[in-house]
């Protein structure tokens, strides 16, 4: 393995595990085995740029099995089902977090913590064609959200999908009570659970109280609260 791979998979570890202000470049470069303590500054300059090579190495694989899917999906006519299209988007990623010694998905919901960006600042890295191309289906398939709540609804989508599989792949990598074991027993039905709420999030009907406050002038922040 590379001198790069190996700083990028303990950068990616320990950024999972301590967070992002947490760790330094030099923990990184002594985790990757580097006698050098200033390796990962020379190969990757700064935190940003080490953490958008992370990014790099995995989008690629995982938009690639959304484009296998989306294709599939597709061929079968299963594209105007909004749970086949969650499938699309959560699958890659939980296979991803299941495999073994997998820190990513945990990363992701560290680094969205400390930028508060989300999914979608992701397009400017690259590698996520699929999955905008999949979000564009499931917003055309739901027709009762308008606006602002579209984004919204895919927000807290993002979020919801990021929360629940870095959750999973903690547990499938942290022993149960001590005996070794997974703390994992059906993992399939934690991700078919996971779409199960996605799904429901997106396609959920807007209330009546929701649309009227769509609907209505702005209100100073101070005044909604009350």
């Amino acid at each position: 393995m590379s001198t790069e791979l190996q700083i990028l998979y303990a950068g990616e570890r320990l950024f999972a595990k301590q967070g992002i202000d947490a760790t330094s470049l030099r923990q990184i470069s002594t985790a990757a085995g580097q006698r050098n303590t200033a390796a990962a500054q020379y190969h990757f300059g700064d935190k940003r740029k080490l953490i958008e090579a992370v990014f790099r190495h995995r989008l690629g694989v995982i938009d690639a099995r959304r484009h296998e899917m989306l294709e599939s999906a597709r061929k079968a006519g299963r594209t105007d089902d909004p749970w086949e299209l969650t499938e699309i988007l959560v699958r890659p990623l939980a296979e991803q977090a299941l495999r073994p010694g997998s820190h990513y998905v945990r990363f992701l919901r560290r680094v969205f913590e400390y930028t508060g960006l989300d999914v979608a600042a992701l397009r400017e890295i690259g590698g996520v064609d699929e999955a905008v191309a999949v979000g564009r289906l499931l917003g055309d398939r739901l027709p009762h959200l308008a606006g602002p709540l579209v984004h919204r609804r895919h927000r807290w989508a993002g979020q919801l999908i990021i929360a629940g599989l870095a959750d999973l792949e903690r547990r499938s990598a942290e022993p149960a009570d001590g005996d070794g074991a997974s703390d994992t027993t059906d993992p399939e039905a934690d991700i078919l659970g996971l779409i199960d709420a996605v799904t429901g999030l997106l396609t959920a009907p807007v209330s009546e109280r929701s649309a009227a406050r769509r609907t209505a002038p702005d209100t100073p922040a101070a005044e909604a609260v009350r």
